[in-house]
């Protein structure tokens, strides 16, 4: 309960300090406005009394600056025209200008990014290229190890030309000998003798012609 009261009376005291600030602070302005506008009227009666020492009458004064309003205003609406017209134009050409800077900035755009895919294409190829050329290296000795296992493996071809050769000159030398002896034969083979008178003068001489035969068939036979 006390607690309950305490709250009540604290919120008591605050409504009645906002009501003395609310009602202080309209009388404060209530005051400020009187006070402004006797100050007012009083600045209004030293300006009339200021013009009247100088021989204006205050209408002539509301006249004047009632001419003056028309023609700033009027200064300020060909101003007003005139600064459109400028500020469009302005504005047109700054939108101009944009576009061209816009265009020019997506042409350089487009051209970096084709330089760029040109420089990376011809990276990758370069790569490719020197991946190409390890594998035909890597291949090319392959293939030369290859040849030379092969080589190694091979059994050798044997020479037998010098057999055949050697084969030739037996099979001549032997025609050879076949030969001589076939011939040897064939001189020593006497020819038939035909039935004659016995002339015991003409027979030495016809021993005499064999021998001389024989030695010279005995001689042909050493010459071969």
């Amino acid at each position: 309960m006390s607690d309950t009261k305490a709250m009540t009376r604290a919120g008591e005291t605050v409504g009645k300090a906002v009501g003395s600030g609310w009602r202080s602070a309209r009388h404060n302005a209530k005051r400020a406005g009187v006070a402004g506008a006797e100050a007012t009227s009083r600045a209004a009666q030293a300006a009339d009394r200021k013009l009247t020492e100088r021989g204006f009458a205050p209408r002539q004064v509301a006249e004047a600056i009632a001419e003056g309003a028309e023609v700033a205003r009027q200064e300020v609406a060909k101003t007003t025209r005139r600064a459109r017209k400028k500020l469009g134009k302005t504005a047109k050409q700054t939108r101009k200008d944009l576009a061209k800077a816009a265009k020019q900035a997506r042409k350089d755009a487009a051209r970096s990014k084709t330089s760029k895919r040109a420089r990376k294409s011809a990276k990758q190829a370069k790569a490719d290229a020197k991946a190409l050329k390890a594998q035909f290296k890597t291949e090319a000795k392959a293939l030369r190890s290859r040849a030379a296992e092969a080589l190694a493996n091979e059994p050798k071809p044997k020479r037998r030309w010098p057999k055949v050769v050697l084969f030739a000159i037996i099979a001549g030398g032997i025609a050879y000998v076949v030969r001589s002896k076939a011939a040897e034969r064939q001189e020593a083979v006497p020819e038939p003798r035909r039935d004659a008178p016995a002339e015991p003068e003409t027979q030495k001489p016809d021993a005499a012609a064999n021998g001389q035969l024989n030695g010279q068939t005995q001689k042909s036979s050493a010459k071969n």
